[in-house]
């Protein structure tokens, strides 16, 4: 498993995650693995994924293909990425999309989180995503981390500051969390009002005669 986490504070977004990999009762720390990340740059948005390495390879070998669309901009963009990536991910990467005797609708196998300049997210199997507005956890760690990070959230200046206290815990109390962390910072857009309020107002020249 993992822990992936994500906050932002002051203008920026930040998400980090551990580099920790467990097959079984077999861990395999980061001084002997390669590709050991957890984190995919899609854009100019960040994504981490929970669960089987697969996951990760897969949406990396997805989204190469820059003919295929990606937005990441809202929850509804998201919903809207991933619906259109479900086709080709069973048809091409042969995802075991068959949903459970009780589910509704079939998923889609990433579960993870994402952060780029206009927030942090959350995005399910389902293909629904959340969007936060301070910071939030997911994978094995994911309740040690949210703890950490609500205790200091206020304390702290910075959203680096406040993932690196929510892997710190749960890399401390989680067996499958493990150091080193990587952790990628982006800022935040201005909403589209605060722009416009902020920019200055030009005056108009007077006319030489």
């Amino acid at each position: 498993m993992s822990t992936i986490v994500v906050a932002q504070k002051n203008g920026m977004a930040c998400i980090g995650a551990d580099t920790l990999s467990c097959l079984g009762s077999l861990r395999q720390k980061a001084q002997h693995v390669v590709n050991k990340t957890k984190i995919a740059r899609i854009g100019d948005t960040y994504i981490g994924l929970t669960g089987t390495s697969a996951s990760l390879v897969v949406m990396r070998s997805y989204f190469a293909n820059a003919e295929r669309p990606r937005d990441f901009s809202s929850p509804e963009a998201i919903f809207e990425t991933f619906r259109h990536a479900h086709y080709f991910l069973k048809n091409e990467y042969f995802m075991a999309a068959a949903p459970d005797k009780d589910d509704e609708y079939e998923t889609t196998q990433f579960y993870g989180l994402a952060a780029n300049a206009s927030g942090i997210y959350a995005i399910y199997s389902f293909r629904s995503a959340q969007q936060f507005h301070r910071f939030w956890a997911a994978g094995s760690g994911r309740d040690y981390a949210l703890g950490a990070m609500q205790a200091v959230y206020d304390q702290c200046e910075t959203a680096e500051e406040i993932v690196r206290a929510g892997l710190a815990a749960a890399a401390e109390f989680d067996s499958a969390t493990g150091t080193p962390f990587e952790v990628y910072s982006i800022p935040l857009a201005l909403p589209a009002k605060a722009k416009k309020q902020g920019s200055a107002v030009k005056k108009p020249r007077p006319r030489r005669k």
